[in-house]
C-alpha cells in the first residue's frame, strides 16, 4: 500500500500544514505514542496528522536530506509500534507506510482522526502503563489536555464533521475509481503507480473514504461529493450558480450552473469567471514611464473566497453557492454563515480565525492537496493582500442575524467605473443623451477628480461644470461613500471629499 499524498510534498510540508506533521530522527516509543494519541484526538478537527520517522527536525522544519532509518530494522519497529499502541485507550493504531525518499528509507505513520474520541495514553509507556492522560496538538506541539482544553476535547468529540460521516444511502458502486485515479495523479501520489490493479473498494479504503462495519462498508459523504459521478443524485443542491448582470436593469443577464464533483464545479466555475467576467485594464499615467495594470477583480482573491465557500458550506442545506456579478461588485453567497465562535468584532476587523471546529475537514485537506485553497486561517489574509496589491477595496463580509447565510462582497476596482470600452464591467445606467451625464459617467468623473485633490461638494461640482450642488450630485457622493470608495472629513462648509484608502 502507499500514501494518497506525494511523499516529497509531505516531507517538505508543501501540502500539509506543519501542525499536522511531526518529524522524528528515529523511533521513540513514548513521544510517538503521545503524538499518535494527540493526532487521534484531533482537537482542532484537522483530520489527524503524520509522524515521519527518519527525518530530523530543527525549529519545526525538516533537516534534509534525511538520514533515514536502517531498512533491516523496519519490521521490528513496526512490531514495536503495534505493541505500544495498546497503551492508547481506546485501542488505536495508525496506518504505517514504508517510503523511499532521496535514497533513504522512511517510516510514515498516518494518524487519522479517531472515530472513538477522546483517546488517552500512558504518560510513561515503559514503567506505568495505567497512569494515562489525554494528549492534544496545539500548533506543532503535543501537550496534555487539562481544564479548558480537556473540556474542548470532550465537546469536539461529541460531533463528527459531516464530510467524514458515512452516507447510509450510498453504496461503494456509487464511487468512481477513475475519479479517484485522476485525483491521485493530480496530487502526484505514490499510490497512483499501483492503483490501477486495485478494486474501487481497495482504492477507497486506502484513502479512508469508507466507513461502517466490515461486512457492510459504505462511502463517506466526502467520497460522494468528490469521487462519484452521482454527486447531485445525493446532494441535488450541491452546485455553483454564477449570474452575470452587466447592467442594473437586468438586461443581457447570463446565468450558468456548474454541476459534478465539487472540485470540478469549483474549477469550471473559476475558469468561466476568469474567461467571461474578469478583465484587465492597462493605462499609462501622465508623466510615468511604466504602465498601470489592474483587474476589476483579482483572480487569486476570487479563487480563495469561492474555494472557501465550497470548503465551509453545509451540504445538508438545500441552497446552492451563488456568485453574482454586477457593475459595482461581485458577491459570493453560501450557507450557513460564520461559526458563532467568530465574533462580530473579528468579522469587522477581518481577523477571522476558526477555533476548534471545521465543518468539512476532509474536503479542506483534499482541496489543499489540489492547490485550490490556502492553509487554514490564511485564506482571508491572502485575499485582502491580493485586493490591496491590485489597488482594490477590502472585501465586506455580511452575516445575517442568525448566521444562516454568509455573503462576501468584493467591490469592483475604481478604474472600472469608466464608461466606454469596458462595457460589461462598467457602472452605467443607459446611454448618455443630449449631453447629459449618465449616473455611471458622473460617478466615474467624480472619482477621477478626487484622485488628484480633495474637494468640497461645491468645488467638486464646479470642476465638473455644474453651476451648483444638485440632489442628484449629492446622491452620487452618498453612493460612492456607501461603497467605501470615497470618504468625507470635516463638517458643514468645511466638509471635504477624498479617495478612500481603506
Amino acid at each position: 500500500m502507499a500514501l494518497p499524498v506525494d511523499v516529497a510534498s509531505l516531507v517538505s510540508g508543501r501540502k500539509v500544514e506543519s501542525s499536522r506533521i511531526e518529524y522524528k530522527a528515529s523511533w521513540n516509543p513514548e513521544s510517538c505514542i503521545h503524538s499518535l494519541c494527540a493526532f487521534a484526538n484531533d482537537l482542532e478537527n484537522q483530520d489527524g496528522g503524520y509522524i515521519i520517522l527518519g527525518v530530523e527536525e530543527k525549529d519545526g522544519r525538516p533537516v534534509l536530506p534525511p538520514k533515514g532509518i536502517d531498512p533491516d530494522s523496519v519490521d521490528s519497529i513496526q512490531k514495536e509500534i503495534l505493541r505500544y499502541c495498546h497503551f492508547i485507550e481506546p485501542f488505536y493504531v495508525p496506518r504505517i507506510e514504508v517510503c523511499e525518499y532521496e535514497g533513504r528509507t522512511l517510516l510514515v505513520l498516518w494518524a487519522m482522526a479517531g472515530s472513538s474520541r477522546p483517546y488517552c495514553a500512558s504518560r510513561n509507556v515503559y514503567s506505568n502503563q495505567h497512569d494515562k492522560a489525554y494528549y492534544v496538538r496545539i500548533g506543532s506541539g503535543t501537550i496534555i489536555a487539562e481544564s479548558e482544553l480537556l473540556k474542548r476535547l470532550y465537546d469536539n468529540s461529541s460531533t463528527l464533521p459531516f464530510d467524514d460521516r458515512v452516507n447510509p444511502h450510498a453504496d461503494i458502486s456509487d464511487l468512481s475509481s477513475s475519479l479517484i485515479l485522476e485525483h491521485l495523479k493530480a496530487v502526484e501520489s505514490d499510490l497512483y503507480e499501483i492503483a490501477s490493479g486495485m478494486s474501487t473498494q481497495e482504492l477507497a479504503e486506502s484513502m479512508n473514504l469508507l466507513g461502517g462495519p466490515s461486512e457492510m462498508r459504505m462511502p463517506k459523504n466526502v467520497a460522494i461529493l468528490m469521487f462519484s459521478r452521482k454527486t447531485q443524485l445525493f446532494f441535488p443542491d450541491a452546485v455553483i450558480e454564477v449570474v452575470n448582470k452587466p447592467d442594473p436593469a437586468g438586461e443581457n443577464m447570463v446565468e450558468r450552473t456548474f454541476r459534478g464533483t465539487i472540485q470540478d464545479q469549483l474549477q469550471d466555475a473559476l475558469e468561466y469567471i476568469r474567461g467571461s467576467i474578469l478583465c484587465e485594464k492597462i493605462t499609462k499615467p501622465e508623466g510615468s514611464l511604466t504602465s498601470k495594470r489592474v483587474w476589476n477583480y483579482p483572480y487569486r482573491a476570487v479563487r480563495e473566497i469561492l474555494a472557501n465557500a465550497v470548503y465551509h458550506r453545509d451540504y445538508r442545506i438545500h441552497a446552492p453557492i451563488t456568485v453574482t456579478c454586477t457593475p459595482q461588485y461581485m458577491e459570493i453567497c453560501s450557507f450557513p454563515g460564520f461559526d458563532w465562535s467568530i465574533t462580530d468584532d473579528m468579522i469587522r476587523d477581518l481577523n477571522i480565525t476558526a477555533r476548534g471546529y471545521y465543518r468539512n475537514r476532509r474536503i479542506g485537506n483534499f482541496l489543499k492537496e489540489l492547490e485550490l485553497t490556502e492553509g487554514r486561517n490564511t485564506g482571508i489574509p491572502m485575499t485582502v493582500r491580493s485586493l490591496l496589491e491590485n489597488g482594490s477595496q477590502k472585501p465586506v463580509f455580511i452575516n445575517d442575524a442568525q448566521r444562516r447565510c454568509l455573503t462576501v462582497r468584493i467591490p469592483v476596482h475604481r478604474d472600472f467605473f469608466t464608461y466606454g470600452d469596458i462595457r460589461p464591467q462598467a457602472w452605467y445606467a443607459g446611454e448618455s443623451k443630449s449631453g447629459y451625464r449618465t449616473r455611471g459617467e458622473l460617478l466615474s468623473e467624480i472619482l477621477k477628480v478626487l484622485e488628484h485633490e480633495s474637494c468640497s461638494a461645491r468645488t467638486l461640482s464646479a470642476r465638473l461644470g455644474y453651476s451648483g450642488v444638485s440632489a442628484t450630485f449629492n446622491n452620487a457622493l452618498a453612493e460612492l461613500e456607501r461603497q467605501g470608495l470615497i470618504r468625507k472629513t470635516g463638517v458643514g462648509k468645511a466638509t471635504l471629499y477624498s479617495i478612500s484608502n481603506s
